[in-house]
């Protein structure tokens, strides 16, 4: 384990790392209202990094508009969507090697995930490698609205991976994560097996694999008010792949 219990947290750099295409709709309440809600952090720099996947609509200047507000808010491009799980990648790369990150968040663009859990999530990580936003233990949600595709998604994509790897994480699929540096570090790979939501599953697979100890924290999942939802229609099959290629590499592993 590379943890401590009451491992301290002062003066490290967490960077929240938000992918975005095309939300100029969202993007600035999503950033004020981030820093808004880690204003009082005196135990940590936190820092904002957004990584805009060719955006065709304003949202890259929308967080150009805001970089002199907020010092700790950082833009990155890339001019050819390539996929979240691509993003994701290169933004923690860059977070990692460029910024200095010690701590890196996974964060939704749309406020599906709520700013008030970043501080207390953060707290955590005093006795912990990895805080997973957990839609699924006691005290989390997922809304009672969400259509069949994505209640299937979640539901059956978590019971699908748990079943195939491990049943010791309730929320395989939450995309509202804290890692740790040293774990990312380890265990990132040069492409993820999928670029888009599936990759979830292979992170949060591989911190497993890496000994990282990983606790889940309860939190209310709700839906975005604007703009549209990213989710792609092959998400469930890409999941199964995705889920089926880390059991057969499992098994073929020397005992």
């Amino acid at each position: 384990m590379t943890y401590a219990a009451n491992k301290p947290i002062a003066s490290e750099k967490v960077v929240i790392i938000i992918p975005t295409h095309n939300e100029a709709e969202v993007i600035q309440t999503t950033i004020q209202q981030i820093f808004a809600a880690v204003a009082s952090a005196e135990f940590c720099e936190i820092h904002v990094l957004i990584f805009d996947s060719a955006s065709t609509d304003k949202t890259a200047p929308a967080v150009r508009a805001l970089l002199e507000h907020y010092p700790r808010l950082h833009l990155i491009t890339e001019p050819v969507k390539s996929g979240l799980g691509s993003a994701y990648l290169q933004a923690m790369n860059h977070a990692l090697h460029h910024l200095g990150a010690d701590i890196i968040f996974e964060f939704d663009a749309d406020l599906s995930h709520q700013p008030k859990y970043i501080l207390p999530m953060l707290e955590q990580l005093r006795s912990c490698d990895c805080v997973l936003g957990s839609r699924y233990v006691s005290g989390g949600s997922i809304p009672d609205n969400w259509a069949l595709q994505r209640k299937l998604f979640s539901i059956l994509g978590n019971y699908v991976a748990r079943t195939a790897l491990t049943y010791q994480y309730k929320d395989f699929t939450s995309g509202f994560r804290a890692t740790r540096r040293e774990h990312l570090l380890n265990i990132l790979p040069e492409r993820f097996l999928s670029n888009d939501y599936a990759y979830k599953i292979q992170l949060l697979w591989l911190l497993h694999k890496n000994k990282a100890k990983i606790m889940e924290y309860p939190i209310e999942f709700i839906d975005r008010d604007k703009g549209n939802s990213k989710l792609p229609k092959n998400s469930i099959m890409d999941s199964l792949r995705v889920v089926c290629t880390l059991r057969f590499h499992e098994l073929k592993r020397p005992k």
